[in-house]
């Protein structure tokens, strides 16, 4: 056997990591098996993909109305984290609510945020921006108690597919204004098809004071069916009926996790549903 000193050992070792290290840089970095190749598992979205939008929308009940509107504001903004949500709807939106909002929910932008007039800033789209890129934006004036107010829409792009659609957040006037919420709905569906005359999904959210006629009247007139339905069935009435709806289009979507949510947070429930974009014919 060999005898090394202290001074041959250490030059020893050394020497055999030295040659390890080549070894494994040489391996990792060969032409054959690239140090960033993707996986199957890792492999990023193509472009023209199918993606999923991940819905809700919720009357929040604004704090000039009833106590605790800081603290709906918080719920809320917790229900969107916990039910991980990517575009989001309000409705009843205090300037004092829309604060917490924003600070409980950095990684989302909203829309119209104050930028309107006093009357228009009560309905907020919200939309994750490590997820969708805005590419538009805008907003629509109809009679609602009294007063013009804006019914706010986006147009978003996601990231990974370069898939475009289009986001409308309503809320119509209620109890017997019915007036104002045949003018509104009338504006409403002349924006939708507007917005979707390019083929482009449109997702309409929002509390529309209405059980069922809003959603028939914009299944007749478009391609839009309420997420839990079909287009034979587009406006089913489930058991604990509301105001509240989603509606998407038909037409190369599918809906998934639809559900009513009545958790006491607001007067009204929360709603969530998956939206589906199937990829683009090749």
């Amino acid at each position: 056997m060999l005898a090394l000193n202290g001074k041959h050992l250490t030059q020893t070792c050394a020497a055999v990591i030295a040659a390890l290290m080549a070894l494994v840089v040489g391996t990792s970095l060969s032409p054959a098996q690239p140090a960033t190749a993707a996986t199957p598992d890792t492999a990023p979205a193509e472009q023209g993909g199918g993606f999923e939008i991940r819905a809700m929308t919720f009357n929040i009940l604004t704090a000039s109305m009833a106590p605790g509107g800081l603290g709906r504001a918080n719920a809320a903004a917790t229900q969107v984290q916990q039910r991980d949500r990517t575009v989001v709807a309000f409705q009843e939106v205090h300037q004092s609510q829309l604060k917490v909002l924003r600070h409980r929910l950095p990684r989302f932008k909203f829309y119209p945020r104050r930028s309107l007039d006093n009357y228009s800033g009560a309905i907020q789209i919200a939309w994750k921006t490590d997820e969708y890129d805005v590419l538009d934006k805008g907003e629509i004036y109809r009679p609602s108690m009294g007063h013009q107010r804006a019914i706010p829409w986006v147009k978003l792009k996601q990231r990974a597919t370069k898939r475009v659609f289009h986001v409308v957040a309503i809320h119509n006037a209620p109890g017997g204004l019915e007036a104002e919420r045949d003018i509104s709905t009338e504006r409403e569906i002349k924006l939708i098809k507007r917005l979707g005359a390019k083929g482009n999904p449109v997702l309409v959210m929002g509390d529309m004071n209405e059980r069922v006629e809003f959603c028939q009247r914009v299944a007749r007139a478009t391609d839009l069916v309420s997420l839990g339905g079909t287009k034979r069935k587009p406006c089913p009435v489930p058991p604990k009926a509301g105001p509240d709806w989603m509606l998407a289009t038909w037409t190369g979507t599918k809906f998934s996790d639809y559900a009513k949510i009545y958790n006491g947070i607001s007067d009204h429930p929360v709603l969530v549903g998956n939206v589906w974009v199937e990829p683009q014919p090749a």
